[in-house]
């Protein structure tokens, strides 16, 4: 008869394993919370920089990057191996929180945004890349649980902390909390992450319905800023067109973004 397999929490953190999940969950708790620490800091960040208007950029800055640096992880991995793919991310998404907290500008508060979305993307891919490399498959359940509770209290803490750095006329700081954890979180790869030979040929990224969609997105942005009423009605007509065209060409192409049902 089979022996059971022990897929207790304890067998989960034996064996080095629990330094590994502490990374993995600070990875993740990285993404979750910088996506959503903007809800409670953006009125004084508009007031500080005059820049209400650019609200929506903020998040669609983030989330282009996450989108389009997100689909990019593997054939980021297959040429520069895991490791330093994920010290390469940690390092962006300090200097994304770095760009946004000395920022003077609202542009340069949404450059910031963008490359700690871009960032965020690819930490998020190579996370889960992590997990299937370092744990033995009869502990996933628990780590995607894990996981998945990381999202869950980010939701709540996230903008928690950016509302009490407002409060405290100190939103700035909000950035470099998070520039601070993602340094962390690199020195962790370092130590914790081996140094492996990239895997190999992979799928490339599906460039051209990450192309259209960044239009499409973008032309939806440019349409939120606009006082011409006219122009605006043009621009979002024209981000449905690339976002429909997006859809469409992802279907053809192999491993894109979408499941081909």
């Amino acid at each position: 008869m089979a022996q059971a397999q022990d897929t207790s929490w304890r067998d989960l953190v034996a064996g080095g394993r629990a330094a590994s999940l502490a990374l993995v969950l600070l990875g993740i708790w990285l993404i979750a919370a910088d996506s959503l620490v903007t809800a409670t800091i953006m009125p004084s960040v508009g007031a500080d920089l005059h820049g209400f208007a650019w609200f929506g950029w903020t998040t669609s800055g983030f989330l282009v990057g996450l989108v389009v640096a997100g689909a990019c992880t593997g054939s980021l991995t297959a040429r520069i191996g895991l490791r330093t793919a994920m010290i390469a991310a940690g390092i962006g998404l300090a200097i994304g929180c770095a760009i946004s907290a000395l920022g003077g500008s609202m542009l340069a508060f949404v450059i910031g945004r963008l490359v700690q979305g871009s960032a965020a993307g690819l930490i998020s891919g190579l996370t889960y890349v992590a997990i299937s490399v370092v744990f033995p498959e009869r502990h996933l359940p628990r780590v995607f649980a894990a996981a998945t509770s990381v999202w869950g209290i980010a939701t709540f803490v996230g903008p928690l902390v950016g509302g009490l750095f407002a409060d405290a006329g100190a939103w700035r700081w909000t950035f470099w909390f998070f520039a601070a954890q993602a340094l962390v979180f690199t020195l962790l790869v370092m130590w914790l992450v081996p140094a492996a030979p990239p895997p190999g040929e992979t799928r490339k990224p599906p460039v051209v319905p990450l192309l259209l969609l960044t239009i499409g997105v973008t032309a939806m942005a440019v349409a939120g800023v606009t006082r011409n009423v006219p122009f605006a009605v043009v621009l979002l007509g024209i981000g449905l067109a690339f976002g429909g065209a997006a859809i469409r060409r992802d279907r053809r192409v192999p491993g894109g973004l979408l499941p081909a049902d």
